[in-house]
């Protein structure tokens, strides 16, 4: 197939480098500056560095520009593309429904989002180990399949109006993880530890707890004071952070809940059914 892609950033370029190395044809790529467009091009392999006027002359046209600008740019190119297949998207959080013109033109429409992170660059070489999520009309959705289908992409399918839960998930399991190393390392610091110290010590707890979360589920990967019983010590340590910095303290608070009522108090009252 051939792909136009308006946006063609972090995601974008990976996608279409993936495709191209896939036997794919990428054609115009658009991104603010020219200059731009060509780094995306270079990186890609394929493509021409082109203005938004040019697009259109594919199978498949791709957005991936911010989330908040996808409907906005649909908009400004939607009477360039009578001859497409489809439309698609790379948000995780809004559905293919924000490109709901495309129904009216009868094309197809579609999102799909990768499970992963776009940080690196090099991505693109292991995208079929990569899950996405899919939604979109019936011509959306038929293309997507037969493409993943293709590729041994693995995919699920998602109804438009659960996204929002969907992508917030994604976002504690991914963003999150990273605010939470800014402050474990802030508060290594603190403690006397030099950075590259307390930078090494936080991935490794984190990579650990994932491994034990991954080999020993959620309940038996917990460690630490809540799960102990410690009360007066998790006290102790959230009215210190508040003194220091109430955001900090209130997150400590709040996950400390979190932990208690929901992973400590399900599981056992989960374990207790099971043993009656």
């Amino acid at each position: 197939m051939v792909f136009d892609i308006i946006g063609a950033g972090r995601v974008g370029k990976t996608f279409g480098k993936y495709l191209s190395s896939k036997g794919h044809k990428i054609n115009h790529v658009v991104n603010s500056s020219l200059d731009s467009s060509k780094k995306a091009v270079e990186f890609i392999g394929d493509g021409v560095p082109s203005s938004i006027d040019e697009i259109g002359e594919c199978d498949v046209l791709l957005i991936g520009v911010n989330d908040d600008r996808i409907r906005q740019i649909f908009l400004g190119v939607k009477d360039k593309i009578s001859g497409v297949k489809a439309v698609g998207h790379f948000s995780g959080a809004y559905p293919s429904s924000i490109l709901r013109e495309c129904d009216e033109m009868e094309i197809g429409r579609f999102s799909i989002h990768p499970n992963a992170s776009f940080a690196n660059p090099r991505i693109w070489e292991k995208l079929n180990e990569i899950h996405f999520v899919m939604d979109g009309n019936r011509k959306g959705k038929e293309i997507i399949r037969e493409l993943f289908g293709s590729l041994g992409i693995r995919f699920s399918e998602i109804a438009e109006e659960k996204k929002i839960f969907y992508h917030v998930a994604a976002v504690f399991a991914s963003n999150f993880v990273v605010g939470i190393q800014e402050i474990s390392n802030e508060l290594y610091s603190m403690a006397g530890l030099d950075s590259e110290t307390a930078r090494e010590i936080s991935i490794f707890l984190s990579k650990q707890a994932i491994e034990n979360v991954q080999s020993l589920g959620i309940k038996g990967a917990l460690t630490g004071p809540v799960v102990r019983g410690d009360r007066q010590l998790v006290e102790a340590e959230r009215m210190t952070l508040m003194d220091l910095d109430p955001d900090i303290g209130i997150l400590y608070g709040k996950f400390a809940q979190i932990l208690r009522e929901r992973v400590i108090k399900t599981e056992h009252s989960q374990n207790s059914s099971d043993e009656g």
